[in-house]
């Protein structure tokens, strides 16, 4: 299946065109795609080490609905969907 992952913020100017399209095998969850991703990017590797950070760190929309929404990192993906990822501001 083919997964498309944008990127908004300061990390979408370190991934080409702000956007990854993966190829991976049907069924895997939303945590699963994480780490694959995290395995096999070195830059991704240095702003997350594991997918809960990705999750604490972004709003995470699954077609345009928040995660929290359908079944978190749990959520499985089918072939098409899209993932944004929305870094959240912390402030102190």
């Amino acid at each position: 299946m083919k997964i498309t992952i944008r990127f908004r913020g300061p990390i979408a100017r370190e991934i080409e065109n702000g956007t990854l399209e993966m190829e991976l095998d049907d069924g895997l969850t939303i945590h699963e795609l994480f780490a694959n991703m995290l395995e096999h990017d070195s830059y991704l590797q240095n702003v997350w080490r594991d997918p809960t950070e990705i999750d604490r760190d972004s709003m995470i929309l699954h077609n345009e609905v928040d995660i929290g929404i359908t079944g978190g990192l749990k959520t499985i993906l089918k072939d098409g969907d899209i993932l944004m990822l929305l870094p959240l501001v912390h402030g102190g």
